[in-house]
C-alpha cells in the first residue's frame, strides 16, 4: 500500500539522497556521538535529523554547495535530540542540557541547530575577539540568523560567529553542581 500522506518537501529529500549517492554513502553519523544511522529513501529519511551547517563538525559531514556557498550537510541522531543515552549533551559554561527534542524527526533543517539555540552569553560572542554581538535577552528573527556569516562590530572578522565547535560547547561529563559538606 502507497502511504498518500505529504510528510514533507521532496526537493529536499531528492538534496539528500543525491548527495549520499554520490558519496556512495547508505549511512550517516550523528556529529555528538559517531552513532551510524542509516538512510531511508521515503521520510523519515533518518532515525534522528538532518541539519546543514557553514562549519563541518566531524569529518562524516558531507560539503554541499548551497546557494552558492559551501555548507555541510550533518546528522544528529535521535537519542542525542532527546538527550537520551548514558549522558546527556551538555553546555560546557553553563552546565544546561542541550534538548533538540522539539526538532522534527527524519527531515532536515537549512541552518545549524546548535547555533539556532544559544544557552548562554559564551554562545553570543564573536568567534575572534570574544565580545559580545548580541545580548542574551536578545534574539534574531530566524533560526537561520545564527548562521549566517557576517562582519563583527567590534574587530571586523567575518565569520559564522554563532556557530562555534561542538567540542568547545558541549561535553557529556557529568558536572557536580554541589559540592558535599565535609
Amino acid at each position: 500500500m502507497e502511504d498518500e500522506g505529504n510528510h514533507g518537501n521532496d526537493d529536499t529529500r531528492c538534496f539528500i539522497l543525491s548527495t549520499l549517492a554520490a558519496l556512495q554513502w547508505s549511512r550517516v553519523s550523528c556529529v555528538l556521538c559517531r552513532a551510524a544511522m542509516l538512510v531511508f529513501d521515503r521520510y523519515p529519511l533518518v532515525d534522528g535529523t538532518f541539519f546543514l551547517s557553514p562549519r563541518q563538525h566531524s569529518p562524516a559531514c558531507a560539503e554541499v554547495k548551497v546557494e552558492g556557498r559551501t555548507q555541510f550537510l550533518s546528522a544528529v541522531c535521535m537519542s542525542c535530540l532527546e538527550g537520551s543515552g548514558n549522558a546527556p549533551v551538555r553546555c560546557r559554561c553553563c552546565t544546561q542540557p542541550w534538548d533538540g527534542s522539539s526538532l522534527v524527526l527524519g527531515t532536515m533543517y537549512s541552518y545549524d541547530i546548535f547555533a539556532a539555540m544559544p544557552c548562554c552569553t559564551e554562545r553570543l560572542k564573536c568567534n575572534s575577539c570574544q565580545k559580545p554581538l548580541i545580548y542574551p535577552h536578545q534574539r534574531l528573527n530566524f533560526y537561520s540568523d545564527y548562521s549566517r556569516v557576517f562582519a563583527c562590530p567590534h574587530c571586523r572578522t567575518v565569520d559564522a560567529h554563532f556557530v562555534k565547535p561542538l567540542s568547545v560547547c558541549f561535553t557529556r561529563e557529568q558536572f557536580q553542581l554541589y559540592s558535599q559538606w565535609p
